[in-house]
């Protein structure tokens, strides 16, 4: 619901924090959690936040949200960790992450599966630094997660799959060296915003949904009446 990506624009405060989920409602949940903290962040720089202001208590704010599917990416890039809550994730899916992940320059991955699966099955380059068992917030659920870095390792040849294939650089404002793949070229500029607008742009995506799903739940209902 949005959680991660919030905590980590908070502490220690990343550039850029980017969430994609499949599910329309769970996207939607998140936004609504995102539009709250925006909110409070705009109070906080009015001065009329009941929280303290100073230091690393200022609200961060370079974060944003996405209904749709991450396999419409070909690299991570440009993100420099890359989390993965992969618990009923299918094989399918593993292995276009694992040939994405490995196309990438990202350094991280932190996920909830270990080696025997992640390297020696999928095929991810990549090694384990260290392994923490945790617990969700706000229910008894424990998972062990692991945290990874990349290795360079000859790749399995998957034919087609195996094509040479080459992140874009320089767009969306970044740097001309940073590679950014065109899915979150557009999510990279909407955080580049004040946060006024930042805020004000996620609101009327929420609103604009509640209001959608409002109007089917609507025509659902006369259908029934009329039925």
């Amino acid at each position: 619901l949005g959680k991660p990506n919030m905590h980590v624009a908070q502490d220690p405060g990343v550039q850029f924090s980017y969430g994609i989920e499949m599910e329309h409602v769970r996207w939607l949940l998140g936004m609504s959690n995102l539009d709250q903290v925006l909110r409070e962040a705009q109070r906080q720089d009015r001065g009329g936040s009941v929280l303290d202001v100073s230091g690393n208590s200022i609200i961060g704010h370079r974060c944003t949200l996405a209904h749709g599917d991450i396999t419409e990416a070909q690299f991570f890039d440009p993100f420099t960790h890359v989390y993965m809550f992969d618990i009923g994730f299918p094989p399918r899916l593993f292995y276009q992450l694992a040939d994405m992940f490995n196309r990438s320059s990202s350094p991280y991955l932190i996920c909830y599966h270990g080696p025997k699966l992640m390297v020696e099955r999928y095929g991810f380059d990549i090694e384990l630094i260290i392994q923490l068992s945790t617990s969700m917030h706000g229910s008894s659920e424990g998972h062990m997660g692991y945290i990874y870095r990349r290795v360079q390792r000859r790749r399995r040849s998957t034919g087609k799959g195996s094509r040479k294939l080459i992140c874009p650089t320089g767009g969306a404002g970044l740097p001309s060296d940073v590679p950014c793949d065109p899915l979150f070229a557009e999510p990279w500029r909407e955080t580049r915003q004040s946060l006024d607008e930042h805020a004000e742009l996620v609101r009327e995506r929420v609103t604009s949904s509640f209001e959608s799903c409002r109007k089917n739940r609507t025509r659902s209902s006369r259908r029934a009446l009329n039925n």
